[in-house]
């Protein structure tokens, strides 16, 4: 009925004659209708015209006059030899709209459900107690648990029992702030946890919520990168196919470099020569790996690496073609195979091309176009099936003008080519990397070292003249030398060394003479501390709390800057 009442169903109930003049109804009938009108003696059609009087013991829907739905069940009465009849009617819109509430709410929590166990990243939420209320399946993969272990479990007890043993929701309760850690789950992988609490209205502790993110892949990503390939020549295990960790595109932002991975993902697959110049550590060596992992080659063979810089000229031959036994004095019996051999098959990298010694460059070139060279001391020809890639930080078109470096191999090894830009002219990978090897070198160490927004800062303003390789070891050196888990400005001031010398970075204060007026210079700084702030930020809001802003301000200025 329309008035809720205490029962667990509202029921009212009438009496009528055999003419079915209602002669007795109980208090809550009395409520269908106006507050004082007398309806004893009154037929029931007048209040319920669609009622159906010879329908016995069946529960049917009725419209009272004000078209309100109820449900009308009619008993045959025998009193004092008068045939009575009684009416119950039930009002079922309560239990209705608490069913409806009771599947929406269901329907909320089933999709809740759904959408968290697309993510790739884990979810764990706890209550203010640290009860553990949710995991998504993402989390169940990535630490090897099951929802028995830990569902209606404390987070100190699970830390108690090394379940958990670095538990950051628990930190999070403790600290009441957002909260990073590694954890290692011993039936799962190696996780970077970030926590954070969640209050209610009046400020109190509600719940907190944990997102796990796997970084097995990024260190084994980053350990490759920080590998020094110092030695020109490798033992035949350390190119073998089976061996090499397969590397992903990294993420970039750089235009120009996502044309050069686009490139190198087309020709991966064939065996055209590459040439890849660039700047001294700008990463020549893992654009030529990514092509060797890259390539879906059926039976791929060694990647094989040898620096032509760094090999005694009289022993570069010895090293490229092999010898056969007595080719020379000190040969060892039964002659060597040379890096074109145990290259077959697979991908012969070149480094250092450029210096190359001019008189090798003949049979280098001869090898190339022939598919085939001898060995020293030899008389039978060996096939050549490998895959060339060279790379060289000197300018080959000059060496080619001063005769230092043979034309006709310059343009047999110039069919793909492709350029490195140096890290000054990619700035927009630079935060990206430098978060990548602080992440590793943190693993590596032991640390748990940040960038302050200062520090980033910094990295945005230097001319980095060693490029990647130059950014790898000063942030190993600061994450060494941090006494604090902050690394600031200047600590990575200090640790810019250059000889004996430390390189200041540049910092543009000088003010601009021209005819913009004062508003549009404003825009224009306003312009550049946004764009600074989002690109050393995680999200908006970080961004908005940082520029003292509401987000739907930084939202509007976006757009007005068109960022």
């Amino acid at each position: 009925m329309k008035v809720i009442n205490n029962d667990s169903m509202n029921m009212g109930y009438l009496l009528t004659d055999d003419k079915y003049n209602i002669i007795y109804f109980n208090k809550y009938f009395k409520k269908f209708v106006s507050n004082n009108e007398d309806i004893l003696n009154k037929k029931i059609t007048v209040y319920f015209q669609d009622i159906k009087l010879d329908k016995k013991q069946e529960m049917y829907p009725v419209k009272y006059i004000d078209n309100y739905v109820y449900y009308v069940m009619i008993e045959e009465l025998k009193l004092y030899e008068h045939d009575l009849y009684a009416f119950f009617f039930y009002d079922f819109s309560l239990d209705s709209e608490l069913e409806k509430q009771i599947l929406r709410l269901n329907r909320q929590q089933y999709l809740y459900n759904e959408m968290f166990n697309k993510l790739d990243d884990g979810i764990y939420v706890t209550d203010e107690e640290g009860s553990t209320q949710y995991v998504n399946d993402a989390f169940i993969n990535l630490s090897g648990l099951t929802r028995d272990q830990i569902i209606g479990k404390t987070v100190y007890d699970l830390r108690n029992h090394n379940i958990l043993p670095n538990s950051c929701c628990a930190k999070v309760i403790e600290t009441r702030g957002p909260v990073s850690t590694i954890n290692n789950y011993y039936k799962g992988q190696r996780c970077l946890v970030s926590g954070s609490p969640i209050f209610d209205e009046k400020g109190k502790l509600s719940k907190t919520i944990a997102v796990i993110r796997d970084v097995s892949e990024l260190d084994i990503l980053m350990k490759n990168i920080a590998k020094e390939e110092n030695l020109f020549i490798k033992s035949k295990n350390t190119y073998n196919a089976e061996t090499i960790e397969h590397k992903k595109e990294p993420v970039i932002n750089n235009e120009n470099m996502k044309i050069i991975y686009n490139k190198a993902q087309k020709i991966a697959s064939v065996d055209s020569t590459v040439l890849i110049l660039g700047e001294t550590g700008v990463g020549k060596d893992f654009i030529a790996s990514y092509i060797y992992n890259t390539c879906n080659w059926k039976n791929k063979g060694k990647f094989v690496k040898i620096n032509c810089g760094a090999v005694p000229e009289h022993l570069l031959e010895s090293e490229f073609f092999g010898y056969e036994e007595g080719a020379f004095t000190g040969a060892q019996k039964g002659g060597k195979k040379g890096l074109f051999e145990e290259a077959n098959g697979g991908v012969l990298y070149l480094d250092e091309i450029g210096d190359m010694p001019y008189t090798l460059q003949v049979k280098l070139l001869s090898s190339l176009n022939d598919r085939m060279f001898y060995r020293i001391g030899g008389t039978k020809p060996v096939e050549f099936n490998a895959r060339i890639i060279a790379a060289t930080n000197v300018d080959l078109k000059k060496l080619v003008d001063e005769k230092k470096f043979r034309a006709d191999l310059y343009y047999r090894l110039n069919v793909v080519r492709l350029i490195i830009p140096s890290l000054r002219q990619r700035k927009e990978d630079i935060i990206h990397l430098s978060q990548q090897f602080l992440e590793y070198y943190n693993n590596k160490y032991g640390k748990n070292c940040y960038f302050s927004a200062g520090c980033l800062e910094s990295f945005l303003g230097y001319e980095w003249p060693g490029n990647i390789r130059e950014m790898k070891n000063i942030i190993e050196r600061t994450v060494l030398m941090s006494d604090n888990a902050c690394i600031d400005t200047g600590l990575f001031r200090e640790n810019l060394m250059n000889g004996e010398n430390i390189v200041e970075v540049s910092e543009n204060k000088s003010v601009i003479l021209d005819n913009k007026s004062l508003k549009e210079k404003l825009e224009e700084y306003e312009k550049e501390i946004i764009e600074k702030t989002l690109l050393l930020t995680k999200n908006m809001k970080e961004a908005s709390e940082i520029l003292g802003i509401d987000i739907s301000t930084l939202v509007r200025k976006k757009q007005k800057y068109k960022m």
